[in-house]
């Protein structure tokens, strides 16, 4: 090659590297201060994660724009019984919440309490017993002692934006008017629940991130051995962990709980992207020891570029592929992870060639004298010589045992993935907030305290809807809603119920005719007609625009994590809808709430992962022939990437673990991750088998250059977000140990399934056509 083509081509680099480093200084700030913006914006509604124009998404919306007060926060401790001073002492300390000042806004839309209810129901006009009273208030405002009762507070749209500080003043504000240990305050509802995440979430990324980018720096610095390469890595690696932040920012939505593994994900997909071109141009150094550092970069980065930017555009597939799932967080993590894959390796390719040549001198005039002393085949460029020498053996020697038995090692394979399919079927999804603490945390020991002493917590609504000239009177209408109200109350399994029946006695029948029904339907009349009565402020009944009267039923489920709830609520549904269909035209029921938005977003996550992956699986097989040229070879080549996936979610269906909001992203980034090893791995073999290679020397061949680059990258990007482990939000956890095993899982079918499929008889769909002959079936 002339000289001065080499000295053109080393400026090139060197511009591409100052453009690069420009980039850089611009990037870096931007990423440091709205990636901590985008932090600050934290905040997690799960049911608002479903699209607006969804049906249960609209109902759910609907009902809350009639019936205020769905942000309750339930406030409970021991000594909180009916008749003691301490609740009324407690809900009139919270009032002050409630006021707007000028350096804030009101926090809370109203305070209340079971003793509040309990004397407007044994007051007139209703008058109830003190035994009817905890009857009608028993599982929903008192415990099932009788005695037990909680405070509640509405929580407004700023108190919610400020849940987490807020919920803190009012344990402080009870503890210190009741005398009551902070600790001693329990709390449960929407705000403590997304107040929880939003802690957790912002402590996994607060706590995790920095050991998890020192760790993958150190073990990518073992395994290059570079400061130089190392350094470049991380610090994109490390940018685009903030960009993708700030995109977060930049695209208007709020930060949550499925978007905090952005951040380990952008670093791990950076990383594999630089090793793999770290050891191109290694291989381009020990190919010829006296090589000139421009030479060995510009070889590497030939040979090179196409399968990193393929690899980059099936990662790219698989995470884009995330934009067809309806959950608005899931989404957004897909399209702009995909973009900051695309980014980061643009800004590798700007910084890697200028590193690559500054390295590659300092260390060429370093060993000139020790290569001289060795032979060629002997000597590294970098100084890890007989280490590296030992484990490329091994891998060789580790493969070739497999390729020996290529049909056995093939069925092996089929067998495991085709047993672990089975529990595809099974595969589960959870959105369940609770769930994705440990037993022993604050939100569980809370919950735990509710059931006990309170009654069920997982909620749901029925709304019974009259049309204008749908039983006229309202006595009618409170008769029917007397029977649901009745029926639930009834109903396995459901408790808390809570509705206009608990405000007011029952109706007399339409056949009495005495005084006393006379005066009792008149008391009833009165108060359903009087905007200022105890059942009307407590926002039960609601009309809509169109004149409709709406009427609400609460009730709860017990929080167990055996209890089908998909299922109980259809049971609930089925019952009471006859009741409302024989009730005559224009009365109908909306079935909403917590329950039905959480199984819907439940329904979606599952049904949109399988529909995303089948995309990316479509997309990536399609790539797969076009490299190979060959419609066969392309659906084999996917043999090895598929898996890495069926077997472990597979794995969890047969187990029966349900996938969450940290894990449910990872089937298709998996499939990204695991094609790059196997386009480096093929695109290494052709060109051994266009030399004439069987199929057997080339995969040896293949596996001596890509194996390093495979376990290497699988080493960082599997090892270093295993940090995240170690969070107790499970999401988080859940999604560094399925990458983990995803990971592991894709060395392995790309070390041991891959090379054996090439020795097999399948090996002819993946071998180029130009091949000389003895490369054909049989050699």
């Amino acid at each position: 090659m002339p000289l001065k083509s080499l000295a053109d081509q080393a400026t090139s680099y060197r511009v591409r590297f100052c453009i690069g480093l420009v980039a850089v200084c611009i990037l870096a700030p931007l990423a440091i201060r709205d990636s901590a913006r985008a932090l600050g914006t934290m905040y997690n509604a799960p049911a608002l994660w479903l699209p607006e124009d969804m049906p249960v998404r609209k109902q759910y919306d609907d009902f809350s724009k009639l019936f205020q007060g769905q942000d309750v926060l339930m406030i409970g401790w021991d000594g909180a019984k009916i008749g003691s001073e301490s609740v009324d002492e407690a809900a009139k300390a919270l009032l002050p919440l409630t006021e707007s000042t000028p350096q804030r806004a009101a926090y809370l839309e109203g305070v209340s309490s079971g003793q509040r209810v309990f004397d407007v129901l044994t007051s007139p006009p209703t008058s109830f017993s003190d035994r009817a009273t905890r009857a009608r208030l028993r599982g929903s405002l008192i415990g099932e002692d009788g005695e037990q009762t909680i405070v509640l507070a509405t929580f407004t749209e700023a108190g919610s934006l400020k849940r987490q500080e807020v919920i803190d003043d009012i344990r402080q504000i009870v503890s210190d008017k009741i005398g009551v240990d902070a600790e001693q305050i329990y709390t449960a509802g929407p705000p403590t629940d997304g107040a929880l995440v939003d802690a957790e979430a912002q402590t996994s990324i607060d706590r995790y991130t920095l050991p998890s980018v020192i760790l993958g720096a150190l073990i990518c610095a073992f395994c290059l051995r570079s400061l130089v390469l190392t350094a470049i890595i991380i610090i994109v690696a490390v940018i685009g962990q903030g960009m993708s932040l700030a995109m977060v920012l930049y695209s208007g939505i709020e930060m949550n709980a499925i978007l905090i593994v952005l951040p380990p994900l952008v670093f791990v997909l950076t990383a594999s992207a630089g090793i793999h071109l770290c050891n191109y141009y290694r291989d381009a150094m020990c190919s010829d020891l006296d090589i000139d550092p421009t030479a060995a970069t510009r070889q590497a980065m030939k040979a090179g570029i196409l399968p990193c930017w393929l690899a980059a555009t099936t990662t790219i597939i698989g995470l884009g592929s995330l934009g067809l799932v309806r959950l608005v967080p899931v989404s957004a993590f897909g399209l702009i992870a995909a973009g900051s894959v695309f980014s980061t390796l643009l800004l590798l390719l700007l910084l890697l060639p200028g590193a690559m040549q500054w390295h590659g001198a300092r260390h060429q005039a370093k060993h000139r004298a020790s290569r001289k002393s060795t032979n060629a085949e002997d000597n590294d460029p970098l100084p890890v010589q007989t280490w590296r020498k030992n484990i490329g053996h091994s891998w060789e020697a580790f493969a070739a045992k497999f390729m020996k038995v290529p049909i056995t090692v093939v069925a092996i394979f089929t067998l495991i993935t085709a047993v672990a399919a089975s529990g595809l079927p099974d595969l589960t999804t959870s959105v369940n907030i609770p769930r994705m603490f440990p037993a022993e945390s604050r939100i569980r020991t809370d919950y735990a305290w509710f059931e006990e002493h309170i009654g069920p917590t997982i909620n749901a609504e029925v709304v019974v809807q009259f049309a204008p000239e749908a039983m006229p009177d309202p006595i009618d209408r409170f008769r029917l809603v007397r029977d649901v109200d009745d029926h639930l109350r009834q109903t396995e399994l459901v408790g808390g119920v809570f509705s206009a029946r608990s405000f007011l006695p029952s109706p007399p029948s339409k056949k009495s005719r005495s005084i006393r029904s006379t005066v009792l339907e008149a008391n009833i009349r009165k108060q359903l007609n009087d905007p200022d009565s105890a059942l009307q402020d407590a926002g039960y009944i609601a009309s809509d625009e169109a004149g409709n009267q709406l009427w609400r039923i609460s009730f709860r489920f017990p929080f167990d994590e055996d209890i089908d709830y998909r299922s109980e609520f259809e049971r609930v549904q089925a019952e009471l809808t006859p009741i409302l269909e024989e009730a005559g035209d224009g009365i109908t029921g909306t079935f909403t709430g917590g329950v039905p938005m959480t199984t819907e977003s439940q329904d979606v996550l599952l049904q949109d992962l399988f529909r995303s992956f089948l995309a990316a699986f479509g997309i990536v097989a399609i790539i797969m022939m076009l490299l190979l040229r060959s419609v066969s070879g392309g659906l084999v080549a996917m043999f090895p990437n598929l898996f890495p996936t069926i077997t472990l979610f597979g794995t969890m269906g047969l187990m029966q673990t349900p996938l969450d909001i940290g894990s449910v992203m990872t089937a298709s980034v998996a499939l990204g991750i695991a094609v790059d090893g196997t386009i480096h791995f093929l695109t290494k073999f052709q060109n051994q088998s266009r030399q004439g290679k069987s199929r057997m020397e080339a995969s040896i061949a293949a596996l001596h250059k890509c194996g390093p680059a495979m376990w290497q990258t699988t080493a960082v990007c599997a090892i270093s977000p295993l940090v995240y482990g170690l969070s107790e939000f499970q999401p988080t956890q859940r999604f560094a140990f399925m990458m983990f095993g995803l990971l592991v899982a894709a060395l392995v079918g790309d070390v041991l399934l891959l090379p054996a499929l090439l020795a097999s008889p399948l090996g002819r769909f993946l071998t180029p056509k130009s091949a000389p002959a003895q490369n054909q079936p049989g050699s």
